[in-house]
């Protein structure tokens, strides 16, 4: 199995806190599970979001690959009637320089914005393209395999509200930090971590010290089983990457989300051992930003 295929994972009920903040509007946003706060932002309560990945970029090439087109079609009908924003992280492996590698990563990321902008209205969308070149590798080594994998980009699509039904929707900062892994060694009906996933949660820890953002979770299985029961898969897998992840971090310096696909988004589309290894993951992504104010009384619930 690819370990750098991406993943995301949700969360599940925890008990009631009083110290949990929550505008009643977005009351039902959260899991309880998650640390709660008074949410001041542009977003739809039960917002879309949609994730995808491009993975099969040449050696030092940025052209989409046709093995990409299907991953990033479906992700264009999955928001072409929404509004929101779009988020895309370009990669590359090591080899060359690393302002090279940064400026391939960069149009690594720009032609898939590119490839979307031929169906997409560009107005309905807050573009953000981040480019790491080789500074963030899912895939340890310098083997031919480690560097296919490293080769990647992905995108990231959170619906909001327009502009003119919340003047305080604005666009995000352009120098946010962006940062995203994955946990993707599952086992078959499993929602354990794996030892090699939380190296990779480790290094993500790292990168959110002195940081406050939001930690997006959503999680994913293959197609075997029934569609609820997938989706409570996918809901336990998410605890357990959030679970882990608090322990390395301070959960009050975040805003938590999770969202559970089950079988719904496979990353790959065929139904063989391979695929269903590859779509047992788990995708986390941090975006940089202010926290909402903690002076506002929290709700309780009795």
């Amino acid at each position: 199995m690819k370990h750098w295929m991406l993943g995301l994972s949700l969360l599940s009920i925890f008990g009631c806190s009083t110290e949990t903040y929550v505008s009643q509007e977005n009351v039902d946003k959260y899991d309880e599970r998650v640390q709660k706060f008074l949410i001041a932002e542009c977003l739809v309560p039960q917002r879309e979001i949609q994730v995808a990945v491009a993975e099969h970029f040449e050696f030092d090439k940025s052209e989409l690959k046709e093995t990409d087109y299907a991953s990033l079609n479906q992700f264009i009908a999955n928001i072409d009637k929404l509004k929101g924003r779009i988020a895309i992280v370009g990669h590359t492996d090591y080899q060359g320089s690393i302002k090279y590698n940064e400026d391939l990563s960069r149009r690594r990321a720009e032609s898939i914005k590119a490839y979307l902008l031929k169906t997409l209205p560009v107005n309905n969308y807050e573009w953000e393209v981040k480019f790491y070149g080789e500074k963030q590798p899912i895939a340890k080594g310098r083997s031919l395999e480690a560097n296919a994998a490293n080769r990647r980009a992905y995108l990231v699509f959170e619906q909001t509200v327009g502009i003119e039904t919340n003047p305080a929707c604005l666009p995000p900062e352009p120098k946010r930090k962006v940062y995203a892994t994955m946990a993707s060694h599952f086992d078959f009906d499993k929602s354990i971590l794996k030892d090699k996933d939380k190296i990779e949660l480790d290094k993500l820890a790292l990168k959110l010290e002195g940081l406050t953002g939001r930690i997006l979770i959503a999680g994913h299985t293959d197609y075997q089983g029934s569609l609820s029961y997938n989706e409570k898969l996918a809901k336990m897998r998410s605890i357990a990457v959030q679970e882990y992840l608090k322990t390395k971090v301070d959960p009050d310096q975040f805003v938590w989300e999770v969202k559970s696909f089950g079988e719904k988004s496979p990353i790959v589309e065929e139904r063989s051992l391979k695929a269903n290894a590859a779509n047992r993951r788990a995708f986390v992504v941090f975006t940089e930003g202010n926290l909402p104010d903690k002076d506002i009384k929290p709700l309780t619930n009795e």
